[in-house]
């Protein structure tokens, strides 16, 4: 019987935390999230949107295109770029071990998409309209940026992970 009773209360308790009392699932996906990797994410942002002569670059390269991001607390990344140099397109996932690093990293991605903008502005100002809609935001432990033809839909597909 008291066994019983404790498992009730158990999983009263879970349900109520579960709930959290405004009708969101945000803990579920925050869990989801958790499990997903930022190479799921790109490759399925890539069945719909292409980066031109897209080059996937790796941790060791952040550096030299994020001026001012520590690498420090990432937990896995995808970035992908225009390897021409042609066409402003880029993606980056990141997942940190915390959502103090994320939002910490920000600053050095928003920076670098000033600087695409002021690259593009005389360069190849057709191309600007990718870079006006571009996002970078943070989500709890990731951090996104992106610069692609269809930005919206990036969008809607890393929100369809977020929420």
């Amino acid at each position: 019987m008291k066994r019983t009773l404790l498992i009730v209360s158990a999983l009263a308790v879970i349900l109520i935390a579960g709930c959290n009392g405004n009708g969101s699932d945000s803990g579920t996906a925050a869990t989801i999230l958790d499990n997903i990797s930022t190479e799921t994410i790109a490759q399925e942002i890539f069945t719909e949107i292409e980066i031109p002569s897209s080059v996937q670059k790796g941790a060791e390269d952040l550096e030299f295109f994020f001026s001012g991001l520590t690498l420090e607390g990432i937990r896995e990344l995808s970035y992908y770029i225009c390897a021409s140099g042609a066409f402003p397109d880029e993606l980056l996932i990141i997942k940190f071990d915390t959502a103090r690093q994320a939002a910490d990293a920000k600053p050095a991605v928003q920076s670098r998409l000033e600087s695409r903008r002021d690259d593009f502005r005389d360069y190849a100002p057709d191309e600007m309209y990718k870079l006006d809609s571009a996002e970078v935001r943070t989500n709890s432990n990731w951090l996104f940026f992106f610069v692609t033809e269809n930005n919206a839909r990036v969008s809607g597909i890393i929100n369809s992970y977020v929420g």
